[in-house]
């Protein structure tokens, strides 16, 4: 089968050739319908010069984890699926640990390898995964799937930290409105009555934002602390999902921030902000946050299921993934770019 591989570290990923796997005890065989791809697929193939230690990745390795596809068959010890049965693979922890215990898998210290980060990943025609990464998604297809399972779960869990705050009235500020912060977008939409604004550098985000329901579109530039103040009668913003995390993205989130309100900082912009009395206003938080639970994917599948939500994909044949991925490098996809095994 072709997977798209990186044989190096700081070395270009290929196209090649290899066997198909087999699952082995406690997984399953997933036979990839898309993947997704993202940022911090280009930061580990450009950027990275070996494994963080906590996660212990060894090359050769398929890229990809956004996966949605179909069980094709299981390892010993695994039962609960059925060959055919869609389904969409998400981190899984070790069921121990207190977070665990909370349903917090996605904070668990001691979280398995799963595709793409650890294991062979899901740009391949097949990937295996350990079963309890498992999520099935009854009727959706698989390849429109895949993007909720990071890109999607990340922008759910954030709206979920601000969602008791915006109450009818508010208003919820998404900087950011690309892969994760249009979903974010959709979701605040579906989940609550608040009004949103979006704010990004391309117009093209902007209009996609505004296509999607977001009531109010504002150019990132020096004048938009202003606008977003102009848009709430001066009041500022209950919560802030910044999807970027540079240093000019979260200073302008503690400028139109409410006492009380609360800024989420998903984006992974190397950004800094200096803490200081009255940085923030009185009862205002910043806070990170890390993917999302499995729980709430399963959420998530549901509001798709709904037809509350639909991100917006560029599809590619996997024979064209360097393609979408110089794509993506250079800032030109709207949305998230979903790559496809050929055929498929």
């Amino acid at each position: 089968m072709k997977a798209y591989r990186m044989l190096q570290w700081k070395t270009p990923a290929r196209l090649v050739d290899v066997p198909v796997p087999e699952a082995g005890p406690g997984q399953v065989l997933v036979k990839v319908g898309g993947n997704g791809i993202c940022q911090s697929d280009l930061h580990m193939m450009d950027d990275w010069e070996a494994s963080p230690p906590h996660l212990d990745i060894r090359l050769p390795m398929t890229v990809g984890h956004e996966i949605g596809g179909w069980v094709e068959g299981c390892g010993p010890g695994v039962s609960g699926f059925e060959n055919g049965q869609p389904c969409l693979v998400t981190l899984s922890g070790c069921g121990h640990c207190r977070y665990c215990a909370q349903g917090w898998n996605n904070y668990c210290p001691h979280k398995k390898p799963v595709p793409g980060i650890g294991l062979d990943g899901g740009l391949a025609e097949y990937t295996v995964a350990p079963a309890d990464a498992i999520v099935p998604i009854g009727g959706l297809e698989p390849w429109r799937a895949a993007p909720l399972t990071d890109a999607g779960l990340s922008a759910y869990h954030a709206v979920r930290r601000v969602l008791p705050l915006l109450e009818p009235g508010g208003t919820a500020l998404v900087i950011g409105v690309g892969g994760l912060g249009h979903m974010a977008v959709m979701i605040l939409k579906a989940l609550c009555a608040a009004r949103v604004l979006a704010v990004d550098q391309s117009r093209e985000a902007l209009s996609l934002a505004s296509g999607l329901g977001a009531d109010a579109c504002l150019p990132s530039d020096e004048s938009t602390a202003a606008a977003v103040r102009d848009a709430t009668g001066g009041k500022g913003v209950e919560g802030v999902l910044d999807f970027v995390g540079a240093g000019a993205t979260v200073s302008l989130a503690a400028r139109v921030i409410r006492p009380l309100g609360h800024i989420v900082v998903v984006g992974r912009g190397h950004g800094s902000f200096a803490f200081q009395d009255r940085a923030l206003p009185y009862g205002a938080m910043l806070s990170t946050t890390f993917g999302g639970s499995k729980l709430e994917l399963m959420h998530l599948v549901s509001l798709a299921e709904a037809g509350a939500i639909r991100p917006h994909l560029n599809r590619y044949p996997l024979s064209e993934v360097e393609t979408a991925f110089e794509r993506l490098r250079k800032g030109q996809i709207a949305g998230r770019a979903v790559i496809v095994p050929d055929g498929r």
